[in-house]
C-alpha cells in the first residue's frame, strides 16, 4: 500500500508541479476567443459570389502571393459598413489561402475590452473575426498589438482577416503598420449581380436570371441600387421559389406581405376577428401544435379590451382544428397536429405590422397576452415566443423588447424569468443587435436593486449567450455575484457558473475565472470564496456527476486537465493562507476527500491536491491535518503519501545542498574520512 501511495504522489507532483510551464502556456491561451469552425465554400460558394470592387481583387492577390513569400501579408482588413457583404468577402479571402477548410475558423468578439492577446494563432489556421454590430473605435493598444501578432501568424503560416467598419477601424491606423498588415475599403456588390449569380449556380433556376430585367414579369426593378446584398439575395430566394414570372404572391412576400397586411387588418370591422387572432398567436408560435395556437388564440379573443364571444355551445360549437386554422393562412399535419403559417415569412411580417401599425393593440392587449399565454397554453414553447420577438426587434429595435422583457418581470414568476431569459439571451447572440443588447446585459447583471432583472441575466448566462460568449457571461455572472440583489439572484448566478463548468470544452475558462475571482477579491471580501465553494461542491449521487463541476474538472483529460487541476491548488493555496474561517475550508477540503471514498469523485486528483496541499502548507497545521488524520479508507494512504512526500523534498534538499558545496575529494585510501557538510 505505501509503494501505491508514493506512485501516486509522484504522478501527483508531476502533473501538478513539475509541468507548471506548460500549463501556465495553456491557461494565457484559455483567453482566446473560441474558434468556430466555418466552411467558406458552403457559406459562402464561389458559384454566388460578386466581387465587391477592385480592392477585394488585390487583397486576395495579396493573399496568394503570400504562397511564394513575394508577399508577407498575414493581416487583412476588410473595411466597409453594415450591410455591405464583408463577411461573406472574409470568407472567400480565407478560402484563397492555403488552409484546408477545416482549419477556417470564425472569431466573435467575445471580450468586454478589444484586445489582440485574445486572438488565437495556431499552426496553419485561418481566421475571420467579424466585428459584425461592434460600434466603438478599437483601443490604440489594439493596432500596435496587432504588428506582432501578425509577425507571428506569418511564423505559423496562418492567416487572419477582421470585417470592420471605417468608423470602428481608425483610418489613421489603418495602412502601413507593417509588411505583415493589409487594409483595404470594399464596395458594395451591385445588387442585380447578386441575384444573377445566385440564380445562376443552380441549373434549376438558371433559365430565371433574367426576370429582374423582363418588363413583362413582376420581378423587374424592384431592387434599390443601395440596397444591402442580403436583401438581394432575399430577393433570389423568392424567384427560386416562385410558380411563376407573373406570381403575385411571391411579388407581395418581397415587400413585406404588405397588401396581405392591409387586407387583414388595415380596415378593421368585427368581421374576421376570430380569423385575426389565430393568425397573431400563428405569428408567435411558428410550429407549435394546433391545440396550443387556437388556445393562444382563444386567450386573445377573451382578453379583456376585446371580449370575443364565444358561440352558443362553447368548443363544441367551434369548427376543427383545420378549418379555424385554413382561413388564418396556416396549414394543420394531421399526423403530428402541428400548424404552421403556410408562408413562414408571413410571421415576422404580421408582427412589424403590429408593432408599427397598431400600437395601442400591441400596447394595451398583447404585452399582457404574451405574459398569459407564457403561464398558460404557450408555457411550454417559450423558445418559439422568445424566437418570435427576436425577430421583431430587427424592426423595433432592442430597446422596446427590453422594456417589454422587463414589464414582464414584475410578476418574478417562474415562467415569466424563463421567457425573459431566454429572450435575452437570443438579442445577445444575434448577429447585428447582439452588440447592444450584450451591453444592456451588463447594465442589468450590475443593478441589485433590480434582483428579477439579475435573475434573467443568470439564465441569459447559462444559455445561448454563455456557450457562444462565454468570457462576457462569467463577467455577466461575476456582476451579480459582487453585488446581488437578493438571495436567489447570487444561487442563480452560481448555478449559472455551475453550468458553464459541466461544459469540457468551457470548463478551464470557468475554472480559471472562478479561481480569479477568489484570488483576487481580498481577505474581506467572502462572497467569491462561496461562489468558489458552490461551484465545486461534491455530487450528492452518481446520478449528478454529469452535472458536477467538480467531477468534470477532475475528470478531464490532457492539458486541460492539467490546468484546470494546477487551478483548484492556487485557489485551494489562496484560502488557507488568507482565509479567517480555517473551519469552512476543513469542511469542504473533507467532503472531497469523502466523495472519493464513496466512488463519487476520481481517487489519483485528490489524493495529489491534498498532499500536495500538506507539502506546501504544513501536514500538522489545520486543515490538512484534520483531513487527513479522519477515519475511513483513505486515511492510512494518505500518511503514507504524506511521508513520502516530505522525504522526497527532504532528499532533494539535502542533494541540492551538497552539490552547491565545492568538496574536494582526495584520491587515496582515505576517502571514507572526508566530511560531507551537515544539510
Amino acid at each position: 500500500m505505501r509503494q501505491e501511495a508514493t506512485a501516486n504522489v509522484v504522478q501527483g507532483d508531476l502533473n501538478i508541479a513539475g509541468r507548471d510551464n506548460n500549463i501556465t502556456n495553456y491557461l494565457t491561451g484559455l483567453r482566446h476567443l473560441r474558434p468556430h469552425p466555418v466552411d467558406p465554400d458552403r457559406s459562402m460558394p464561389a458559384s454566388r459570389f460578386v466581387t465587391p470592387g477592385s480592392s477585394f481583387a488585390r487583397a486576395s492577390q495579396a493573399i496568394r502571393l503570400s504562397f511564394g513569400t513575394v508577399s508577407d501579408i498575414r493581416v487583412l482588413v476588410l473595411l466597409a459598413p453594415e450591410e455591405h457583404g464583408r463577411r461573406s468577402a472574409g470568407l472567400r479571402l480565407l478560402a484563397a489561402t492555403n488552409i484546408a477548410n477545416d482549419r477556417m475558423f470564425e472569431l466573435l468578439p467575445d471580450w468586454d475590452e478589444p484586445d489582440v492577446a485574445c486572438l488565437p494563432e495556431e499552426h496553419g489556421a485561418g481566421y475571420l473575426l467579424n466585428l459584425r454590430g461592434v460600434n466603438q473605435p478599437l483601443p490604440d493598444a489594439f493596432y500596435s498589438d496587432l504588428v506582432a501578432y501578425a509577425v507571428r501568424l506569418r511564423r505559423a503560416d496562418s492567416f487572419l482577416v477582421v470585417t470592420a467598419s471605417k468608423n470602428v477601424w481608425s483610418q489613421a491606423q489603418a495602412g502601413g503598420l507593417s509588411s505583415e498588415i493589409l487594409a483595404v475599403e470594399i464596395e458594395r456588390p451591385t445588387p442585380d449581380d447578386i441575384v444573377r449569380r445566385y440564380l445562376g449556380s443552380s441549373e434549376h433556376t438558371r433559365d430565371r436570371t433574367d426576370w429582374i430585367d423582363n418588363k413583362e414579369g413582376v420581378f423587374c426593378g424592384l431592387l434599390p441600387a443601395d440596397c444591402a446584398p442580403g436583401e438581394a439575395v432575399r430577393l433570389a430566394m423568392i424567384i427560386e421559389k416562385a410558380k411563376d414570372i407573373e406570381d403575385t404572391d411571391a411579388l407581395d412576400e418581397y415587400r413585406g406581405w404588405e397588401s396581405h397586411l392591409r387586407m387583414w387588418f388595415g380596415n378593421g370591422g368585427s368581421e374576421g376577428v376570430e380569423t385575426r387572432a389565430v393568425r397573431i398567436a400563428g405569428a408567435f408560435l411558428g410550429k407549435a401544435p394546433a391545440a396550443v395556437v387556437l388556445n393562444s388564440a382563444d386567450a386573445l379573443l377573451a382578453a379583456p379590451k376585446i371580449r370575443y364571444p364565444m358561440p352558443e355551445g362553447g368548443l363544441l360549437a367551434r369548427p376543427d382544428a383545420p378549418t379555424r386554422l385554413k382561413p388564418a393562412g396556416m396549414s394543420f399535419d394531421p399526423a403530428t397536429g402541428e400548424a404552421r403559417l403556410v408562408h413562414e415569412s408571413q410571421g415576422p411580417a404580421i408582427l412589424q405590422y403590429l408593432w408599427t401599425h397598431h400600437t395601442q393593440l400591441s400596447e394595451e392587449v398583447l404585452t399582457q397576452w404574451l405574459q398569459d399565454v407564457s403561464q398558460g397554453p404557450a408555457r411550454n414553447h417559450l423558445r418559439a415566443l422568445s424566437a418570435a420577438l427576436t425577430q421583431l426587434a430587427e424592426t423595433v429595435g432592442v430597446a422596446p423588447i427590453f422594456e417589454l422583457a422587463q414589464s414582464w418581470l414584475g410578476q418574478a414568476g417562474d415562467q415569466h424569468l424563463q421567457l425573459v431569459g431566454d429572450l435575452i439571451a437570443d438579442l445577445a447572440v444575434h448577429a447585428t443587435l447582439g452588440s447592444e443588447a450584450r451591453a444592456e446585459l451588463a447594465r442589468w447583471a450590475a443593478g441589485k436593486s433590480e434582483p428579477a432583472r439579475q435573475r434573467a441575466v443568470a439564465r441569459a448566462c447559462s444559455g445561448s449567450f454563455g456557450k457562444q460568449y462565454p468570457s462576457q457571461a462569467l463577467t455577466r455572472a461575476r456582476y451579480i455575484l459582487r453585488s446581488p440583489g437578493s438571495e436567489k439572484a447570487g444561487q442563480e448566478a452560481i448555478d449559472a457558473v455551475r453550468a458553464l463548468a459541466t461544459d469540457r470544452d468551457l470548463a478551464p475558462l470557468v475554472t480559471d475565472a472562478v479561481v480569479k475571482w477568489v484570488t483576487n477579491a481580498g481577505k474581506g471580501t467572502g462572497a467569491f470564496r462561496d461562489v468558489f465553494y458552490g461551484v465545486f461542491d461534491v455530487p450528492a449521487s452518481s446520478e449528478q456527476l454529469a452535472k458536477s463541476p467538480l467531477a468534470v474538472a477532475l475528470t478531464q483529460p490532457g492539458g486541460s486537465g492539467d490546468a484546470i487541476r494546477r487551478r483548484l491548488l492556487d485557489a485551494w493555496q489562496y484560502l488557507i493562507a488568507h482565509s479567517d474561517d480555517m473551519a469552512r475550508i476543513q469542511e469542504a477540503l473533507r467532503s472531497w476527500r469523502q466523495g472519493v471514498e464513496n466512488g463519487l469523485l476520481p481517487h489519483e486528483p485528490v489524493v495529489d491536491l491534498i498532499v500536495t496541499l500538506g507539502r506546501t502548507t504544513g501536514i500538522i497545521n489545520p486543515p490538512i491535518r484534520d483531513v487527513v488524520k479522519d477515519e475511513g479508507p483513505l486515511k492510512d494512504e494518505l500518511i503514507f503519501a504524506l511521508l513520502a512526500a516530505v522525504e522526497r523534498t527532504y532528499e532533494r534538499k539535502y542533494s541540492t545542498v551538497a552539490e552547491s558545496v565545492d568538496v574536494s575529494v582526495p584520491q587515496g585510501p582515505n576517502v571514507e574520512n572526508v566530511a560531507v557538510p551537515d544539510a
